[in-house]
């Protein structure tokens, strides 16, 4: 067994407030996560824990919080508390159907435009009283025809210049591009630039799996299918390989013997792109005549005002797009969030620059982000790695904020709700600990809030890195029994 030096626990274990910790409970905390890091598991990885106190800013409990290591979407908790410290919980992203022409009589002579601002909502089903992807195409449909356009004697065209043209950033891996959660983010996203595609798995485990297409159909994309049955019960061990820069895609993998059909995520690889031409295919089906004529068009930023609007639709308040990045992981939305940060603090919104800007918002507010090189929102990046230090710094000074409220809110409750809502039923943490999970491979990670036993909010972030391959259900268990501890301080 490895054990850990006298110097090491007094330098990274140490009470404050005696009066309200109880010394008991600090101990369990303490000898547990020294048993789990010198456990064969963790032999060749590391544990690393931040505990502090929130309005004082103080070390509780630290075992090697100075490390950097990967976030993995703990990282979701910056992203969300920055936009809402910037841009504040009523801000909601607006969405345009637009023209730079003349209408004479029932022809626009000019071309008709989708102009996003960053909205990463716009056409998902996740919101109740909000338009799908559909129903926002027949609405738009429905704008034209009141304004009584019946040709377009130019061009229906994405405007997707509210962001840069970097949409996923460079140190993602070519495994994660293709599938859902690795889709890129456009200045216009539409129906979270995802598609699903439908399998009939084969009989036995080996069989092919026989491609069915996809949902919504964009036929405009070629596939190449590879994928295979898998055993009963084995569930999505697909992968999707595509470029943000072509239309093609591999998909590779299995798909679960015993059902009829199966359905798996996909990332469009220019939404935007996909937007207008969804909208083209429905004014044509509502005998609208497009010439697709190359016309002069404005198409510069500084020339929007030349436009006229027909129609603008706004997203949910962004404290609802933040509790849904918080409660299910949403990449798209954190990796929007930075981009939206970054142009607002730097007028700059590639992943690298706002990076820098992000960070250096958090630092100018005092906290201490030595080890903290992130390299997107979201926390997709294996390359990304913040300490464990560092994120309870910016838990603590985002209580400061106005926005906390939302931000706090926006964060699920262990045994409650979100991902985390079936983990530590029964304990003292069910109910208290708000957290974040976070997990890509080698790494496992929770942060968030709790409250302690004499009432004092508590922050907190715990990562399990490099620990031994195929124990990531151990390491779990093993995470949660340590929130479970906190929550008795």
């Amino acid at each position: 067994m490895k054990l850990l030096s006298l110097t090491c626990l007094i330098l990274f274990c140490r009470p404050v407030f005696a009066q309200n910790i109880d010394s008991t409970a600090l101990n369990n905390l303490r000898d547990a996560a020294l048993e789990f890091q010198n456990s064969e598991i963790m032999r060749s990885g590391s544990l690393a824990i931040s505990v502090k106190a929130v309005k004082e800013r103080t070390n509780v409990f630290g075992l090697h919080q100075e490390l950097s290591l990967p976030s993995a979407s703990t990282l979701k908790l910056v992203s969300t508390a920055t936009v809402l410290a910037v841009f504040g919980g009523d801000f909601k992203y607006q969405t345009f159907l637009e023209h730079d022409g003349q209408v004479k009589g029932d022809s626009l002579i000019g071309n008709l435009y989708i102009r996003g601002t960053g909205d990463p909502s716009l056409g998902s089903d996740r919101f109740t009283g909000f338009l799908k992807s559909a129903e926002l195409i027949n609405r738009w449909v429905a704008a034209l025809k009141k304004s009584g356009i019946r040709h377009i004697k130019g061009k229906v065209l994405p405007d997707a210049s509210f962001f840069d043209n970097s949409t996923v950033a460079s140190t993602w891996i070519w495994g994660d591009m293709g599938n859902y959660y690795g889709a890129g983010v456009q200045g216009l996203n539409f129906n979270e630039n995802l598609y699903r595609a439908k399998f009939k798995p084969g009989v036995e485990p080996g069989d092919p799996a026989t491609f069915l297409g996809i949902e919504p159909a964009i036929p405009y994309l070629t596939f190449t299918n590879q994928v295979t049955t898998g055993e009963r019960g084995s569930g999505d061990k697909t992968i999707l390989y595509s470029s943000p820069l072509g239309n093609r895609v591999v998909l590779t993998g299995t798909v679960p013997a015993g059902q009829a059909t199966f359905s798996v995520k996909g990332s469009i690889p220019d939404p935007a792109e996909y937007a207008a031409f969804a909208l083209k295919t429905a004014l044509g089906n509502s005998a609208v005549t497009i010439y697709d004529q190359n016309l002069p068009s404005p198409g510069a930023p500084q020339s929007l005002n030349q436009r006229k609007v027909l129609d603008e639709y706004k997203s949910p308040a962004l404290r609802e797009l933040c509790q849904q990045t918080n409660f299910w992981s949403i990449n798209l939305y954190a990796d929007t969030f930075l981009k939206q940060a970054g142009k607002r603090l730097s007028g700059q919104s590639d992943f690298d620059n706002a990076a820098k800007a992000v960070t250096s918002y958090w630092s100018g507010k005092g906290a201490d982000l030595r080890g903290f090189y992130i390299k997107d929102g979201s926390g997709l990046s294996p390359s990304g790695s913040i300490t464990a230090g560092s994120l309870t710094e910016i838990l603590n000074l985002a209580n400061k904020d106005a926005s906390f409220n939302d931000f706090y809110k926006s964060i699920a409750v262990l045994g409650q709700n979100g991902t985390v809502r079936n983990l530590a039923k029964g304990t003292k943490a069910a109910g208290n600990v708000h957290a974040k999970s976070g997990s890509i491979e080698g790494t496992r990670a929770y942060a968030g809030y709790f409250t302690s036993r004499a009432g004092t909010l508590m922050s907190f972030t715990i990562i399990a890195n490099k620990y031994m391959p195929g124990s990531q259900r151990i390491v779990s268990d093993e995470l949660v029994k340590l929130m479970s501890l906190m929550a008795q301080l």
